[in-house]
């Protein structure tokens, strides 16, 4: 997240903007979009845990409520909002159809994030060129909504809104390499579920929805058997486990 505010701030064309995948479907971009896909093949979405900024402040705003609330703001699983999801990719694939960026740029995560650090930082710093009453009100609203929604839910902008979010989580459900639960091993302890702000661990099958987790490894971290890691494929038990009702 440094390295791009930096550039905003400076205002150096960085690596990073030409790396951002709605910035490479607007301009048409083909070699960003096929790494980026690529990737999240083989990765999962690493893009949302490592590259995007605006995903870095949603995880110091959910480590953040975490620290002061603390067992308080535990998360759970949640089911997919696909519908919501859908939507979302669908209005903003019918605005760049039509030529309009101005949505989808509202939507798009480093944009947002740009417009947040240029308002914010680059204004008061002296870049009065880039200030105006709409886009500071557009960057208030999206700290506000970003910070609301980080502190209560973690990662629900990106697996609900973000389109982003959504195209790479088309890839990610078939990802060579996945967070995955050994059923061997799992003492049912919910720690795994506890720490996940993608809130896409059940435990009810022990599953990782892969289309919605960001490869943010908290989970990995805090279980207390090794029984979740990343991995390829999923795991198969020596033993078929009981079938309800049998």
């Amino acid at each position: 997240m440094t390295v791009p505010t930096w550039a905003l701030i400076a205002g150096y064309e960085s690596v990073f903007v030409r790396m951002q995948i709605l910035a490479a479907l607007l301009s048409g971009a083909a070699v960003c979009l096929v790494f980026w896909a690529l990737v999240t093949l083989v990765y999962g979405r690493i893009y949302c845990s490592t590259v995007c900024p605006l995903g870095t402040a949603m995880d110091c705003a959910s480590a953040l409520s975490r620290t002061i609330r603390r067992k308080k703001r535990d998360y759970r699983y949640r089911p997919p909002l696909t519908k919501t999801r859908i939507f979302f990719v669908g209005v903003a694939f019918a605005l760049m159809l039509t030529g309009s960026a101005a949505i989808p740029a509202l939507l798009d995560p480093y944009s947002a994030y740009a417009r947040v650090i240029q308002q914010f930082v680059g204004v008061p710093l002296g870049d009065s060129a880039l200030f105006s009453l709409s886009a500071t009100g557009i960057a208030a609203a999206t700290v506000l909504i970003v910070a609301a929604a980080s502190w209560k839910h973690g990662r629900i902008i990106c697996n609900s809104i973000c389109p982003v979010g959504t195209l790479l989580g088309v890839a990610a459900r078939h990802a060579v390499l996945r967070i995955d639960i050994n059923t061997e091993l799992c003492i049912n302890c919910g720690e795994c579920q506890r720490v996940c702000k993608s809130e896409c661990i059940s435990l009810t099958d022990h599953t990782v929805d892969t289309s919605r987790c960001v490869v943010c490894f908290d989970c990995t971290a805090v279980c207390p058997n090794a029984a979740i890691n990343y991995r390829v494929g999923r795991h198969r038990p020596r033993t078929p486990l009981p079938q309800p009702g049998k």
